[in-house]
């Protein structure tokens, strides 16, 4: 039995690949479980795209020819194996939230007391049970550079599953999921590879110019993080395709690779250490008090700080599930310094509007924009500094907020400081047509580092470095564990910490 997890797709797929060889028939499963659908985390533009994803695939292999089921796991696996005589369970493996970690703990046990064998295959260059990193570069690089696993649907000996042996309710997948919405990419491997191909043909050559800017990255970035998250296309098969287009499109391509290495890098921590889902990457910043304000929350997550360039990523993000790093990161650390809130909080949110959420990269990227490794560089995101360096002629605030619709450009970063006169002339009024500013950006920001500051340079957070830089730091990019950090204006030096790989 082929259980498919964030794998639905032909190219690359190291499970179909493997079975293909082997002399049983197989049956391929996938499951929509009721009590991942139902946590804070997700959102139904997550399982709408896996539907999409799953769709696209029976109709390359058959519909007829993959099981699909509303149930949980073991419910699901009880059954089938009533019905069919397992010999065998084959996946990818998964980095994912603590309820699919414990999930998955269940159905091993499970599978060891029916005598099944559950062999599960590694992914994204991501390695199950290493302390650290030694050794992690090499592998990853091989696994990139290594060759892709192709199936062939006509060798695949399949079982065309009998729905009478399960449940209705079982059978059934809820209509909000099966119904598209076209303000969100829709997905599957199809569109995965046509995204991929205008990538490389086209719109890469302006990948590395555009990255920052909130409205033309849309455009220019490759578009393909909710099919690499969903596993619609591996991460593998996207970097040996714009590998192979890299003496055309240089810099551009060098850049994209980073920031796949940056994924993998991430996804590792959350494998290494699954508590980073919940407790900080440094555990002296557990007690760090940050009272919770309700309409801090409520402000900040429907898009109505009064501050445009926030305002204008909140209500893209909740619109289309998608934002670019820059404008992310500036999200976050405007929750967690100038309002000054709990990173979990904002985080389960944030993991809520991706259309691209992977645990693995969310939870330790928000700590570190949150400042819980107490080794970063402290980069707080200025929202106003933001929309003039990087909104360009206000395309993005004016396209989101459309209450600023007539404020010329030069002001959108900052409407609060519109004369009277002025917003009689544009016809937009502060305080009724727009919010005033949440809080006084600049004292609430220099309020936060003293506050912060405090905490990190404390002996029960600085105590930890040694062991966070040994777990989760290539060895070549430490310098010494035991020398002091040498704190300077704010910022950790680069000269006594190591280079790091944001």
């Amino acid at each position: 039995m082929v259980w498919l997890k964030k794998d639905v797709r032909l190219h690359d797929h190291a499970v179909l690949n493997y079975v293909m060889q082997q002399p049983n028939p197989i049956l391929i499963i996938y499951l929509f479980e009721p009590s991942l659908i139902s946590i804070p985390e997700s959102d139904v533009r997550h399982w709408r795209f896996a539907y999409q994803g799953i769709q696209d695939f029976r109709g390359k292999i058959g519909h007829n020819k993959i099981l699909v089921l509303h149930a949980e796991a073991l419910d699901a696996l009880k059954m089938i194996a009533e019905a069919y005589a397992i010999q065998a369970i084959l996946s990818h493996q998964e980095t994912g939230l603590e309820i699919t970690y414990r999930r998955d703990q269940a159905v091993r046990k499970w599978c060891k007391r029916k005598g099944i064998n559950w062999k599960t295959f590694e992914r994204d260059g991501v390695r199950r049970n290493i302390p650290d990193r030694r050794g992690w570069q090499k592998y990853w690089d091989d696994y990139m550079n290594g060759d892709l696993f192709p199936v062939d649907v006509s060798g695949l000996n399949l079982i065309r599953p009998n729905l009478n042996h399960f449940q209705n309710g079982m059978v059934k997948i809820p209509d909000l999921i099966a119904k598209p919405d076209p303000s969100f990419q829709r997905g599957g491997e199809t569109k995965a590879m046509k995204l991929l191909e205008s990538f490389t043909q086209n719109r890469a050559k302006s990948y590395l110019k555009n990255l920052a800017r909130p409205s033309l990255s849309q455009e220019t970035c490759s578009r393909l993080s909710p099919y690499i998250a969903h596993g619609h296309v591996s991460a593998r098969h996207v970097y040996q395709e714009t590998k192979a287009v890299k003496d055309r499109l240089g810099r551009n391509i060098d850049q994209f690779h980073n920031r796949l290495w940056w994924r993998c890098h991430y996804i590792q921590k959350l494998e290494t250490e699954y508590t980073i889902e919940k407790e900080p990457i440094n555990r002296g910043f557990i007690g760090i008090e940050k009272e919770f304000r309700p309409d801090y929350y409520k402000a900040w997550s429907n898009g109505s700080t009064g501050f445009p360039m926030i305002d204008a990523s909140m209500r893209c993000l909740i619109e289309t599930g998608y934002l670019n790093f820059r404008m992310r990161a500036m999200l976050a650390t405007f929750w967690s310094f100038t309002l000054w809130q709990d990173w979990r909080i904002g985080a389960a949110y944030l993991a809520k509007v991706f259309l691209d959420f992977e645990p693995g990269i969310h939870y330790p990227q928000f700590q570190m924009q949150a400042g819980m490794t107490g080794y970063h560089p402290m980069r707080i995101f200025n929202p106003i500094l933001q929309a003039k360096k990087y909104d360009d002629y206000g395309v993005f605030i004016k396209k989101w907020v459309h209450e600023l619709g007539n404020v010329p450009e030069n002001l959108l970063a900052t409407p609060w400081e519109l004369s009277q006169m002025e917003q009689n002339f544009y016809n937009t009024h502060i305080g009724k047509d727009y919010p005033y500013p949440l809080v006084n950006y600049d004292q609430a920001t220099r309020e936060a580092k003293e506050k912060y500051w405090a905490y990190r340079n404390s002996e029960h957070v600085r105590k930890n470095l040694p062991e966070l830089w040994r777990k989760h730091s290539l060895p070549k990019d430490i310098i010494n564990y035991e020398e002091e950090l040498n704190i300077q204006t704010g910022l950790v030096t680069e000269s006594v910490m190591y280079n790091p790989k944001p």
